[in-house]
């Protein structure tokens, strides 16, 4: 009888350490990750930079005014790397505004990133900086 409560405590150990190691922390599958979040004239943003053969950054602003009008840009280690400028659009009774398909290449040494949101008709600006440290 002791043998057969080994024999199956042993079998299930087996089958619960893989289930064990798929949840013992997030993947970094797609590299690592930089967020800023806060507000800005009284919208909630979130920007950030992910590093995957280069770099890719986004910024998203959340419960912004009907019809406003908005303008990313971003900076790599002070060097432009693009801007945009959108009008707010609805998504479930709020206004937002997503600024996606920044690009830049990996350089050597720390990289930098200043991604300033501001808006065009009407006041409100904030410049966060998102860095990858070597």
């Amino acid at each position: 009888m002791n043998k057969r409560i080994i024999a199956l405590t042993t079998a299930a150990a087996l089958v619960a350490a893989p289930a064990a190691v798929l949840v013992a922390g997030p993947a970094q599958a797609d590299g690592p990750e930089r967020h800023a979040r806060g507000t800005v004239a009284g919208a909630s943003y979130d920007m950030s930079a992910e590093k995957e053969r280069g770099f890719e950054v986004s910024a998203d602003l959340e419960g912004v005014p009907a019809g406003s009008t908005w303008k990313v840009v971003v900076k790599h280690d002070g060097k432009l790397v693009g801007s945009q400028t959108l009008r707010a659009v609805p998504d479930d009774g709020r206004y937002e505004v997503d600024f996606r398909d920044f690009r830049s290449a990996n350089t050597a040494g720390k990289d930098v990133f200043a991604v300033k949101i501001s808006r065009v008709d009407g006041p409100g600006s904030v410049t966060r900086k998102l860095t990858f440290a070597r």
